[in-house]
């Protein structure tokens, strides 16, 4: 029997984030789904794409979840479409239920990916490809810098050093593979980080013990910072790895 299950992937280069969803529908799986949408739209990505072609025994509830994913994502800001990919199955009932009028819905994965692929991202994008040495954290670091300041957003600047500095910093002791920072600006006012590395486990915070008082010095105190300075943050899975993301947005002036 096909377990159930909802994973998280980041397609980074298109700013891009994937869910899919296979095994037998429940509730459970219902919730987990909609959990996993909500995680995907702090990252405020370009486009959100449900991927529900694993899915077995589907009932009505489908329709109500896409929709549900589809409003969650209308009212970000700016909003983030949705694009479904699923069965011969699931694609006729989303058809019969007049979903696909306002989603769009693809039997096939790569030819929803790829006419992603063809769009412009509204915003701007600066990337580095960096090797584990101690000076990477630096470059990682000199990129943010730059580029918000090119952008205008100087208000985001030492907070994003920061996030950054963390993570650049765990990618080069905790991964020690060649990484990727990737700085976008998905908003106006809203920049997201991500910093992409070979090895698939995901980073977890540290939980001290209630008598040890955490101070910024400590080590092993990193995510814990880029949590404080972060609107969001997360991590998950991409195909040759996994990728540690947070969105910071600016303060009015």
């Amino acid at each position: 029997m096909l377990q159930a299950a909802v994973t998280v992937r980041d397609i980074v280069d298109l700013a891009v984030v994937e869910i899919v969803a296979r095994g037998r529908w429940t509730w459970r799986l219902r919730v987990d789904l909609l959990a996993a949408v909500r995680k995907a739209l702090a990252q405020q990505p370009r486009a959100l794409v449900l991927d529900v072609g694993g899915l077995l025994d589907v009932d009505r509830a489908l329709t109500p979840t896409v929709l549900l994913a589809e409003q969650q994502g209308a009212v970000q800001r700016p909003p983030v479409p949705l694009v479904v990919v699923g069965g011969a199955d699931h694609v006729a009932r989303l058809h019969a239920s007049g979903v696909a009028s306002r989603v769009p819905i693809h039997r096939d994965r790569a030819v929803a990916v790829h006419q992603l692929a063809g769009t412009t991202p509204p915003f701007g994008r600066a990337r580095l490809h960096l090797q584990p040495t101690v000076l990477s954290p630096s470059e990682a670091r000199n990129l943010v810098d730059d580029t918000c300041r090119a952008w205008g957003l100087v208000s985001l600047l030492y907070p994003a050093r920061l996030v950054m500095s963390e993570l650049a910093t765990n990618a080069v002791e905790h991964a020690g593979t060649p990484f990727t920072v990737t700085m976008t600006r998905r908003a106006a006012d809203l920049v997201h980080l991500a910093v992409e590395d070979e090895v698939p486990t995901l980073p977890r915070m540290r939980v001290w013990p209630k008598e040890v008082t955490v101070t910024p010095a400590m080590r092993g105190n990193g995510l814990r910072l880029v949590a404080g300075a972060a609107t969001a943050w997360g991590c998950d899975r991409t195909a040759r790895g996994k990728v540690v993301w947070a969105t910071l947005r600016a303060r009015p002036v």
